[in-house]
């Protein structure tokens, strides 16, 4: 299930960063992206196992991060701030994840 959250995270990362770099227009593409973000960071979340927040603090971030980063576009969701808090998250996930947390 894991290497399934992977690949599905690394379709959206590229999907994401390529649709504007090459100014590509897919229809729904924003539902789709949307989707995917969802679909990875749920099974990121359930491959946890058993949970310990210490340890991959990092990949538990990102997991929250993409279920927001879908969820509220998706379902027309928005707060006070809601770039800030996915900024924030995005930001914390990434050091844990690169400093191995």
């Amino acid at each position: 299930m894991r290497n399934l959250a992977i690949i599905l995270l690394a379709i959206w990362l590229i999907a994401s960063g390529l649709l504007p770099l090459l100014n590509v227009s897919i229809p729904s593409s924003d539902v789709i992206l949307a989707v995917l973000a969802v679909a990875a960071g749920v099974l990121l979340l359930l491959n946890r196992g058993e949970f310990r927040l210490p340890r991959n603090l990092g990949v538990l971030l990102l997991g929250v991060w993409l279920i927001l980063a879908g969820a509220l576009p998706l379902l027309s969701i928005s707060f006070p701030s809601s770039e800030v808090v996915l900024g924030v998250l995005a930001a914390a996930a990434g050091v844990l994840i690169l400093l191995k947390r």
